[in-house]
């Protein structure tokens, strides 16, 4: 049996989405906002692969990179990336970029 490899869910428009956006963590909006990934296997991240666009949230460059080091090195505080995830949804959501059907 050959296990098939996971195609990850990849969408520019959630990515970019980010652009000029107010950190979801913090609220900051200095210009850096980025989407960031989830650094979580259950999210779509594998070895050399991000999580899917769909798991994660919009931080600006400090978040982004406290989220990232504190992840590998020390505890990270899951319900304030909780929060910042649902923050970004909720935007996209308001923004039209993901959609609900009816």
């Amino acid at each position: 049996m050959t296990l098939q490899k996971r195609k990850p869910f990849r969408s520019k428009a959630i990515t970019q989405a980010a652009k000029d956006e107010a950190c979801t963590v913090c609220g900051r909006n200095d210009g850096t906002t980025v989407f960031c990934h989830l650094n979580e296997s259950w999210a779509g991240k594998g070895m050399g692969q991000k999580a899917d666009d769909c798991a994660g949230f919009f931080g600006c460059a400090k978040c982004h990179f406290r989220y990232d080091v504190r992840e590998r090195l020390e505890y990270v505080d899951y319900n304030i990336i909780l929060r910042a995830y649902y923050r970004t949804i909720r935007r996209l959501l308001d923004r039209g970029i993901l959609r609900v059907e009816k």
